[in-house]
Order: C-alpha cells, then structure tokens, then sequence
C-alpha cells in the first residue's frame, strides 16, 4: 500500500451530531423509524423519541397486512403519542379504523387545549 492511501477507519454512526441523525431519520417511513432506526443506538433512539420527528407521521406499507410482524394501529398510536401534539400531516395506507382515527383527533383536539 502507497504511503498516500491510508485505510479508511471504520465510522461510528452513534457519533453523529443529533442534527444530522435527524435528517437522515426523515428520509425514513414511520414504520422504518419505529421498527429499526431507534434500535441503532442510543443516540439514534434519543432522536427518534424527539417530537419534532413526529411531526409528519408516513405510516406507508405494502398493503399485506398479514406478513407484518407489528400491528400498525399500535404503532400509529404509539407515533401519535411521539408527536406531543406537534402532528402537522398523517398518511395511513391500507389501514385505519374509527377507533384509530378518533384517537388522533381526540390527541390533537387535547394538544389545542394546551394553548
């Protein structure tokens, strides 16, 4: 090896700042942030609990609710409750029920009475 090429030292993705974790957590689905990302590491998790990340929630999915391991009412509520009230904009494909769909409005109505 050339005196010029240096091996390339391993990254250590926890190490980056909260900022950058957070652009690149919102290239990511809901379902992708709540299934993985927060299981990267401590600081990835810290982020993924931020409300602010909540503040579009992209539950999207292939339809085949069936083969899904989770239950994605669930965690459509569990990131409703992320948001803290901050929920600007909600997508849900292929699911939904009256019961989901009060919850939301019922925890955004709740967030209004904060003000």
């Amino acid at each position: 090896m050339s005196q010029l090429m240096k091996p390339e030292e391993p990254r250590n993705w926890a190490e980056l700042p909260p900022e950058l974790i957070s652009l690149i957590l919102l290239r990511l689905n809901s379902i992708e942030i709540l299934e993985n990302a927060q299981k990267v590491c401590r600081s990835w998790r810290r982020v993924c609990k931020d409300p602010s990340m909540w503040r579009k929630i992209d539950m999207h999915n292939d339809g085949d609710l069936g083969s899904m391991g989770y239950d994605l009412e669930i965690m459509c509520r569990h990131a409703v409750d992320r948001s803290q009230g901050g929920l600007l904009e909600i997508y849900l494909w292929y699911f939904g029920t009256d019961e989901l769909l009060n919850y939301i409005a019922d925890r955004f109505f709740l967030s209004l009475s904060h003000f």
